[in-house]
C-alpha cells in the first residue's frame, strides 16, 4: 500500500482489492487505495473518482459491501 494502515475496510471488485480508509497510530484517513495483482502495483483512488458516500470524512474501521459489483 502507498500507506500503511490498520482498521480498514476492504473489499475485492472485478479483481481488485480495494482497501477503504483505517487509520495508523496518529489519525483516521479518508483515502481509498486498490491493489491489482496483475501490475503488482496499488493506486490511490482520488475522492473524486471514488462513489463512497461520505467518503472525504476520516474514518477507521469502515465496513464495506459490494453490491451489484460497484464499490
Amino acid at each position: 500500500m502507498n500507506m500503511g494502515r490498520k482498521n480498514a475496510g476492504v473489499c475485492a471488485v472485478n479483481g481488485l482489492l480495494y482497501v477503504v480508509r483505517g487509520d495508523d497510530v496518529s489519525c483516521n484517513f479518508s483515502t481509498v487505495e486498490y491493489y491489482n495483482s496483475t501490475t503488482d502495483k496499488w493506486t490511490v483512488v482520488g475522492v473524486q473518482e471514488c462513489h463512497l458516500v461520505g467518503v472525504q470524512e476520516a474514518r477507521s474501521h469502515a465496513g464495506v459491501t459490494v453490491i451489484y459489483k460497484s464499490l
